[in-house]
């Protein structure tokens, strides 16, 4: 039977409950999708949500997507999330979505309505403890690897030194593993280093991208309604997570990171969500300069670089 998902009273208000019952189908994900929306239209979450799944027997990776682009979408309006009688399958599932940032799990109902305003490291669903210690392997950046990715990027370097110092940055801040930049060159998007064209400007890669406001998951970009092109490309990059790069007023590209992390974007906690997206603005300064846009210089009346025109304006 399809999931279904339906509303229980609110034990406080501010808080509403949203119940889980039946087993994975197609679809099930667009259900919640909308079940979800109608709560926050109506104002019924504002301190949070609590996702009742004991009858959940069982979940897809689409639906746990959603749940957590939810919990990010509450936690940016102040809000939480808490989980009540999630099977070993379901929680496994939902830990490797979330990452480091799993859910809080309670008993019941009431006990998780009281718990979600307080705020606090939430334990995890479906296995341990949540710990506070650095993960293995990881280093805090060093202020020579920033500042020699920041000398790359301001002097003459090409591209590639760029990708080869932000790789280096990434890897030993734990930001992530490998990246790809992608770059707007005319009407196509080219995966810098390369002629050969990813994309077609206008498409669905780049709309999405343009529209972005903030890092993306390969959920919200809807892999599966790119073109093979686009698909194959993220197959074998291993990207999931994806950076718009943007500079006047304009989309100049994409960071394409792959972070080795059980749960991928949604596994980033606020500040490196603020890293990843400060470096997506450095390369992206960057890429409006070495590779500017025409645009018409009114009072001459000849064509300048459009990052030229900006920055004369600023």
């Amino acid at each position: 039977m399809p999931v279904r998902f339906q509303t229980s009273p609110a034990p406080r208000a501010g808080v509403a409950v949203l119940r889980f019952d039946g087993t994975v189908a197609r679809g099930d994900h667009r259900r919640f999708a909308a079940a979800a929306g109608e709560l926050l239209g109506a104002g019924a979450c504002t301190s949070g949500l609590v996702l009742e799944l004991t009858d959940l027997l069982s979940i897809s990776e689409e639906l746990a997507d959603e749940i957590a682009l939810l919990r990010r979408r509450l936690a940016a309006d102040g809000a939480q999330m808490a989980a009540v009688g999630a099977s070993v399958v379901v929680g496994w599932f939902l830990q490797r979505r979330l990452g480091g940032q799993p859910l809080r799990e309670c008993a019941t109902v009431e006990e998780a309505a009281a718990a979600v305003p307080t705020g606090g490291a939430p334990d995890v669903v479906g296995g341990s403890p949540r710990s506070d210690t650095v993960e293995a392997g990881r280093e805090f950046p060093s202020l020579s690897t920033v500042a020699g990715f920041l000398e790359c990027l301001g002097g003459d370097a090409p591209s590639a030194d760029w990708t080869a110092a932000l790789n280096a940055l990434l890897h030993r801040g734990g930001l992530g593993r490998e990246a790809h930049l992608l770059r707007c060159d005319g009407d196509r998007l080219v995966l810098d280093g390369h002629l050969d064209a990813l994309a077609e400007a206008g498409g669905r890669l780049e709309t999405l991208l343009v529209a972005a406001q903030t890092p993306l998951s390969l959920h919200e970009l809807d892999v599966a309604a790119l073109s093979q092109r686009e698909q194959n490309f993220l197959r074998w990059c291993g990207a999931d997570v994806v950076v718009p790069l943007r500079a006047a007023g304009r989309l100049q590209g994409a960071m394409l990171v792959r972070s080795g992390r059980d749960g991928g974007l949604f596994s980033y906690l606020p500040g490196e969500l603020l890293g990843l997206s400060l470096v997506g603005c450095l390369i992206g300064g960057k890429l409006a300069l070495s590779t500017p846009v025409l645009a018409a210089d009114r009072s001459a009346g000849t064509r300048t670089a459009e990052a030229e025109v900006v920055l004369s304006e600023v």
